[in-house]
């Protein structure tokens, strides 16, 4: 194998070095997850100078500080902090075919930087294994061209090591520190090499400065009006700077320069029965609002049943036409509660209506899991046209790509299995769903999902959240998607779902969901990023929100809730 000569890994690490990145740092640095750690400015200086683009490259663009560096990472990591460019023109390994780092790992063997698994025992490189300390040393050894052990036997814990000598070379160029730098002198050399000790170690071999942020801007919450009458959702037409607010009792209400304008948008309360878990409960925009003036407001009427009905603004705009009413779609209930309620427009302008399981406990008439009924469901329907003239009740296009069209089941039906969906939304940046299902009597469960994913079952009423409810069904669990998030009694009785924050005021929450209990009145959040949930989180400097009803977004992106109690809220920097 060819080796890179000492003279070119002084220039590049001279490079390296002239081209460290001096920008100032957002608050709270480039990643959320590592704030205070011990390597975070070592951490932010390798993703300044482009060696980290995060977790999984290209994937996404986090860091993952505490997960175990593999050898394919490795690979990329040094290919990046040297500039490697010659694979030595073949394939170095069998066992990295088709892995995402295949150039990087031969690029390595081509410098003469890994010899193989176990060196000199063999020569390949087993990509997915995690690198220990000493095989770390080792790789950074022949990277840099250290040559000077210092003097002698650093350390006492690699004594008889393979490479006690590559150890002892990397702590005389100061390197290494120790197990946890800088808390001890012990190299450790059989312990895994984490990311976040990864960027220490790259970034004293390349020279970098670390970059300490600036602490992250903290949250708190402000009360944007008061006065409202059982508020239970707030949104905004796109492009539009007003904040329309429902409320249960059938009005909707429009908050302008943070001013609770006097006369209602919209006055259906004569159509709507308001007690108990009925009402007013949804507003849509449709996505050509400034140009049709179209809307949607989602209700329980007078006979108990569901209803979605489409209006349109009139020539004030700030007043609806309530002469221009038209029924799009009607569900029987057979309860009073449960209803669900909520309604938006996905990306795609179809639109989405949350329903119920019809009520009463436990899901007496079984409709979580049937098909044939359109409760207990998210429904997936077209609002421009109608797939169904003679029916007065249904004034809607059922979407060709809806997953029970041409088989068994309600052609609106998009996703079921769930139990009372008060409250779900749809993050358009990572394209996932995120659905607060309100759980019976021991679980509250955050269903997170690709918007894109459809007929997924979520269990509902054979599992209340992750566990088994109803053991007639045998509790099967296959076909089912369960919950990312669940909780107990001890931590709420009745989950609202919330947002994904993607507003610019708190940089370090960009990305994360946030949901609330509405019997805890306290915030709680946490991010999903491939197929796991990180950073969960209470905020309890954030309590005392009452009993939160519901959430919004303006069209900056900023996060607003509602309580009962009358308040609109907005989360918000802190002085």
């Amino acid at each position: 194998m060819r080796r890179i000569s000492f003279t070119l890994l002084v220039i590049a690490v001279v490079l390296s070095v002239a081209g460290t990145a001096l920008a100032e740092l957002p608050p709270g640095g480039s990643f959320v997850d590592d704030d205070g750690n011990v390597h975070e400015g070592f951490i932010e200086a390798i993703a300044a100078e482009g060696i980290t683009r995060g977790c999984n490259p290209p994937i996404n663009d986090r860091y993952c500080p505490d997960e175990l560096v593999r050898r394919d990472q490795m690979a990329a990591f040094l290919v990046r902090a040297l500039g490697l460019t010659d694979d030595g023109g073949k394939d170095w390994f069998a066992d990295d075919d088709g892995s995402t780092f295949e150039t990087d790992v031969n690029r390595l063997a081509a410098a003469g930087i890994t010899a193989g698994c176990n060196p000199p025992v063999n020569d390949n490189f087993c990509p997915s294994d995690t690198v220990t300390r000493g095989q770390m040393a080792a790789f950074l050894v022949r990277a840099y061209g250290y040559n000077d052990p210092g003097d002698g036997d650093r350390f006492v814990d690699d004594d008889g090591n393979v490479f006690e000598g590559d150890i002892d070379r990397l702590a005389t160029a100061g390197v290494t520190l120790g197990c946890n730098p800088p808390v001890n002198d012990q190299f450790c050399p059989y312990d895994r090499v984490r990311r976040d000790q990864m960027a220490s170690f790259l970034g004293r071999a390349e020279g970098l400065t670390p970059m300490v942020p600036p602490p992250p801007v903290q949250p708190e919450i402000e009360v944007v009006v008061t006065g409202l009458s059982s508020p239970v959702f707030v949104t905004s037409p796109v492009g539009d700077d007003r904040l329309f607010v429902v409320e249960k009792t059938g009005y909707v209400r429009i908050v302008e320069n943070e001013t609770l304008v006097t006369t209602p948008f919209l006055d259906i309360h004569d159509l709507v029965s308001a007690g108990g878990e009925q009402g007013l409960l949804g507003l849509a925009f449709h996505p050509d609002y400034a140009t049709n003036g179209q809307f949607y407001v989602s209700y329980t009427d007078k006979g108990d049943d569901s209803r979605v009905v489409e209006y349109q603004v009139s020539s004030d705009p700030d007043r609806a036409d309530e002469a221009t009413a038209r029924n799009i779609l009607e569900v029987i209930q057979p309860a009073t509660n449960h209803n669900g309620g909520m309604i938006l427009f996905a990306p795609d302008g179809y639109l989405m209506v949350g329903l119920g399981d019809g009520g009463g406990g436990g899901d007496p008439w079984e409709n979580g899991q049937n098909t044939a009924t359109l409760l207990g469901s998210l429904l997936r329907i077209g609002v421009d046209g109608d797939d169904f003239p003679s029916d007065a009740g249904r004034n809607y296009t059922i979407p060709a790509d809806n997953p029970f069209v041409g088989a068994a089941g309600a052609d609106e039906i998009w996703a079921y299995g769930l139990r009372n969906p008060w409250r779900f939304s749809i993050d358009e940046t990572a394209d996932m769903i995120y659905i607060g299902d309100v759980g019976q009597s021991a679980w509250e469960e955050i269903n997170v999902a690709p918007a894109h994913s459809a007929g997924l079952n979520y269990g509902w009423n054979s599992f209340e959240g992750n566990a088994c409810y109803d053991a007639g069904d045998g509790c099967d669990r296959t076909g089912k998607t369960f919950p990312e998030v669940a909780y107990g009694r001890s931590e709420g009785v009745a989950v609202t779902g919330g947002y994904v924050y993607r507003g610019t005021d708190l940089p370090s929450l960009v990305g994360h969901y946030f949901y609330a209990d509405y019997g805890r009145g306290v915030l709680r959040s946490f991010r999903y990023l491939g197929g796991q949930v990180y950073a969960e989180r209470t905020w309890p400097e954030l309590r005392n929100l009452g009993s939160v009803s519901g959430f919004g977004v303006d069209d900056s992106g900023r996060l607003y809730m509602v309580n009962l109690g009358g308040q609109l809220m907005r989360l918000a920097p802190a002085d």
